[in-house]
């Protein structure tokens, strides 16, 4: 059966005018190419109804997105007619979407030169030309569209942009001023050519500008402050002062023309009129809060050096607050500078009611967990890490802070739970990664799972072999089991090496060469650990070891002042009350 040319002739008409007005904005009727293109070469029908087949079929996949499927067959039409500019265009159009520009320019090119007054073609050639960077070359493109198309004024603006990539600043400023003139005044030309003219340096065209511009609308307060900023940049301050208590006249509440006002005070050095202005905006209800936080956090660092920035923050803060008590970055944001302050307990406050009032920010959340921790709350951090441990499953320090207030609370097997199932989110954070063992070898020895705690100290050690907490803690907890005592002396010593003057570490030294009954070099560190602040387990240990030395009664004192200090083993009262040693 032979196929009817007319079928697909009838189709692809007015296919390849839908597709052309898809991609692009129709504003003149443009003349489509196939039909004529297929006849005046001559093609017989059965080419003829190949490639209208090809190509609508190409069309097709291109509009599904078929790019690869859409190339292949636009190639087939290509062979059926090498001359065929729609195909070139098609094809164009396929590479410079694949990021294939220099082939896409091959096909750009040709098809424009083969049709000049085909908007859409030349329209793809000039961006060919832009994305290798020939911009001008694409001018000259635009240059010719507009000759063909002189009251089409995104063709202008196209020229001038052009020149602009250039760098030819002066072109672009006479094509916008070209364009003004044919087609009006409009804010967007207007300022395109201001830019043009401050980079040209000519800054009394600028100025006259930007008042043709105030003239336009003479109650637009944004104009004014373009002018003012344009006298602040080129040093009239006198000027800028004046149009800015020209746009207060004009816009008295418009908290952005008090910022503006803020930002030329600043300029001046003039700190009292700065603040006033940053002050009568924030007491704005109209300025949004996300301003706000950002003025804040440039207020952060500089109040850290300055006692009148610091007062200022607070009483911005303050104001912020007060208009904006649903905002978690306001309580957030009034937190962070509590804490600076050391107000602990108060910036404690302010995360909390950020995190009630908005449960997805985890930087908050960790802001109060770490507050909670350093106030020792730990039956406050136990609940609200393990809400935060809801919210956010995937993060590791819910469940570090969780472990953490479970042990301080004495709930070892809650604190391995948690500890155990976070220690698994962690990636990439050796300090973090240490922490964890750390705290897992504390709560398992806690529970007498000694195997497990060995294995969590170990653990913590591959991380960081010289954590002299790790290697004391570790050593310590060696020593009251009597077990594995030249590991623990050799940590032990490692430790007081990487910190000579720790009286706790200096005290577990001395304990261990105690166990390992070297009674005189075990006084000698256990004196020294004495002299540096006794507490009641250093007390303890050095009546012990006075005791094994036949000092009775230096001993009997030291076991006092231990009962003294509160705490102590539950030997201590036997040893007292006995005045004698029960190993």
């Amino acid at each position: 059966m032979k196929l009817n040319p007319n079928i697909f002739f009838n189709l692809i008409l007015p296919l390849t005018v839908i597709l052309t007005v898809s991609c692009k904005t129709k504003k003149e009727g443009i003349k489509t190419q196939e039909s004529v293109t297929v006849q005046s070469h001559g093609l017989s029908e059965q080419d003829q109804a190949k490639f209208a087949f090809n190509f609508i079929e190409g069309c097709k996949e291109r509009m599904k997105g078929n790019i690869e499927s859409a190339e292949n067959l636009f190639k087939e039409c290509l062979k059926i007619d090498p001359t065929s500019a729609a195909v070139k265009y098609e094809l164009g159009n396929v590479y410079r979407f694949n990021g294939l520009y220099d082939t896409a320019l091959k096909f750009g090119k040709e098809c424009a030169n083969d049709e000049p007054k085909n908007e859409w073609y030349q329209l793809l050639y000039i961006e060919c030309l832009h994305n290798k960077r020939q911009f001008e070359e694409a001018a000259d493109v635009y240059s010719r569209l507009i000759k063909n198309y002189p009251n089409r004024s995104e063709f202008y603006e196209g020229l001038a942009a052009e020149y602009m990539y250039a760098g030819n600043y002066e072109k672009s400023y006479k094509t916008y001023d070209e364009l003004e003139k044919k087609f009006g005044q409009n804010e967007a030309f207007t300022l395109n050519k201001i830019k043009l003219l401050k980079q040209l340096k000519k800054n009394n065209e600028v100025e006259l500008e930007l008042k043709k511009l105030i003239q336009m609308n003479t109650n637009e307060a944004r104009y004014y402050t373009y002018l003012a900023e344009f006298y602040q940049e080129t040093a009239q301050n006198d000027k800028a002062l004046s149009t800015y208590q020209e746009i207060l006249k004009i816009d008295p509440r418009n908290p952005m023309v008090h910022l503006a006002m803020a930002d030329y005070y600043k300029s001046q050095n003039d700190k009292e009129n700065f603040y006033k202005e940053i002050k009568i905006a924030f007491e704005n209800p109209d300025l949004d809060v996300d301003t706000k936080i950002k003025i804040l956090v440039s207020y952060y660092e500089l109040s850290e050096v300055n006692a009148v920035y610091k007062q200022q923050a607070m009483e911005l803060c303050a104001i912020t607050l007060k208009l904006h008590p649903a905002s978690a970055d306001a309580h957030s944001i009034s937190g962070d500078f509590l804490l600076k302050d050391k107000k602990v307990k108060e910036a404690r406050e302010e995360y909390l009611k950020a995190t009630q009032i908005d449960k997805s920010r985890f930087s908050i959340w960790q802001q109060l967990l770490a507050v909670e921790a350093d106030l020792n709350a730990y039956a406050d951090l136990e609940s609200h890490s393990a809400e935060a441990m809801e919210l956010f499953p995937n993060n590791p320090l819910t469940y570090y802070f969780n472990g953490f207030a479970n042990t301080q609370l004495k709930k070892f097997d809650a604190a391995i739970r948690a500890l155990e199932d976070g220690i698994e989110f962690v990636y990439n954070d050796k300090p973090l990664l240490l922490e964890f063992y750390t705290n897992l070898g504390n709560a398992y020895n806690a529970v007498k799972n000694f195997p497990k705690s060995d294995e969590a100290f170990d653990d913590a050690l591959k991380v960081n072999p010289d954590d002299a907490s790790v290697l004391n803690n570790y050593a310590y907890f060696l020593s009251l089991r009597k077990e594995k005592l030249e590991k623990a002396e050799k940590f032990s010593r490692r430790s007081n090496e990487l910190s000579p003057n720790n009286r706790s570490y200096i005290d577990t030294y001395g304990w261990i060469l105690y166990q390992q009954g070297k009674y005189k070099e075990a006084e000698e560190w256990l004196s020294r650990a004495v002299k540096l602040g006794s507490k009641s387990a250093i007390s303890e240990h050095y009546g012990d070891v006075l005791y094994k030395l036949d000092r009775k009664e230096e001993a009997l004192k030291y076991w006092q002042e231990a009962k003294t200090a509160g705490g102590g083993s539950e030997l201590l009262d036997k040893k007292i009350s006995e005045k004698k040693l029960n190993d």
